[in-house]
């Protein structure tokens, strides 16, 4: 858009002395300066300029061309004021520029209510994905939190596992040590028996009567069964020791292990975290 030409007419409304105080910033000066920005595409300037001179020398072509150089500006609300008064003016409007105006009006009126709307879309928009931000961080701060209970859940699974672990060891550990003193037992037996059972044959050949030897005889049988007992107690016994001692030292965090069960028959798995 073209400004409306308002020199010869500012001039014309322009008192001399009015001219000749205000020095070279007068009317037609701050008019001409408004031209030449508005022609250099600087509206903002323009405007201001052509607002000092309708202070200076009110002319209603100057408040049209004010509202031009704001609407160029892209300063809307205040282009359509300037428009809005020139509309207003009850002398001097010219009837072109008056329908210039109606159309500017109307005009500005579409793009601020297109911009309201943009503006509502965008908080609506804005609302929205401060709404899923504010779900998003409630879901996490949940999400966490059940994380941190089942991490303590499985803590305390952890300790229970590691202290069965602790106590099957232990358990594994008495047990072999029993036997083991079971089999030390038997194989005491069976030496002491023996032993008897020599001395009995010894006896056995020294005796010169049947009556003796015959007791003797028996004796020695009876200890010699003794003996083969105990040491058939101390084998079966180190066996079972060796077996039920644990090959592995105390259950470690995260440790899997395959042991033979303490109680009954078979074999078991530990598994300790």
């Amino acid at each position: 858009m073209r400004l409306a030409f308002v020199l010869s007419a500012a001039l014309a409304l322009a008192p001399p002395v009015a001219l000749a105080q205000r020095g070279a910033r007068n009317p037609t000066a701050l008019i001409r300066e408004g031209e030449r920005l508005y022609q250099a595409g600087k509206y903002r300037e323009a405007a201001e300029a052509l607002k000092k001179a309708q202070e200076m020398s009110p002319n209603p072509k100057l408040i049209y061309n004010i509202a031009v150089a704001l609407e160029n500006a892209g300063e809307l609300r205040e282009a359509l004021s300037w428009y809005q008064q020139y509309v207003g003016n009850t002398e001097g409007t010219d009837a072109t520029l008056l329908k210039r105006s109606a159309r500017g009006i109307d005009r500005i009126q579409v793009l601020l209510k297109k911009e309201e709307q943009q503006q509502a879309a965008a908080e609506a928009e804005r609302q929205k994905l401060q709404g899923e931000a504010e779900a998003a961080r409630r879901k996490a701060e949940e999400e966490q939190l059940a994380a941190r209970r089942a991490e303590e859940e499985n803590q305390r699974r952890q300790q229970a596992e590691y202290a069965r672990a602790l106590k099957s060891y232990q358990r594994q550990r008495i047990a072999a040590f029993a036997v083991g003193g079971v089999a030390v037992a038997g194989v005491g037996a069976g030496v002491l028996f023996g032993m008897q059972a020599r001395d009995s044959r010894e006896q056995f050949d020294a005796a010169t009567r049947v009556e003796d030897k015959q007791a003797r005889a028996d004796d020695t049988k009876s200890k010699a069964l003794l003996a083969d007992i105990g040491f058939g107690v101390g084998l079966a016994g180190a066996i079972t020791a060796i077996i039920l001692y644990p090959k592995e030292g105390p259950p470690v965090a995260g440790e899997v292990r395959v042991t033979l069960a303490p109680r009954g028959a078979g074999a078991g798995m530990e598994v300790s975290f």
